[in-house]
């Protein structure tokens, strides 16, 4: 009984917490300096492809590079210029922050 009231409990708190992140974008320029597995939420437009479903992404305060899966992807057509949305966590690298997307929407 005790497993299924604490799973119910973290999905509970993560929806809160994406719904929070939602109503209040971060930028590009504080998602290079949040830390790992911070979920965040990125309003922005998608730059050039950088191969390995990597791709550069731009807000008015910067640029940074996402990753977005190919199960995400598959019935889009994602174009540089394109306005986003993202959701997901910030992925800490040894080279700088990157950002994972769970799933995004197109403006």
């Amino acid at each position: 009984m005790k497993k299924p009231l604490m799973i119910s409990a973290l999905v509970i708190a993560s929806s809160l917490t994406m719904a929070q992140a939602a109503s209040n974008p971060m930028t590009v320029s504080a998602a290079m300096n949040a830390s790992d597995n911070t979920q965040a939420v990125l309003q922005g437009t998608l730059g050039q492809s950088l191969g390995n479903e990597k791709y550069e992404f731009n807000d008015a305060s910067g640029s940074m590079t996402i990753e977005i899966d190919k199960d995400i992807t598959r019935h889009l057509t994602l174009s540089n210029g394109q306005a986003l949305t993202l959701y997901g966590e910030i992925d800490r690298e040894h080279h700088g922050n990157e950002f994972e997307v769970d799933y995004l929407t197109l403006n």
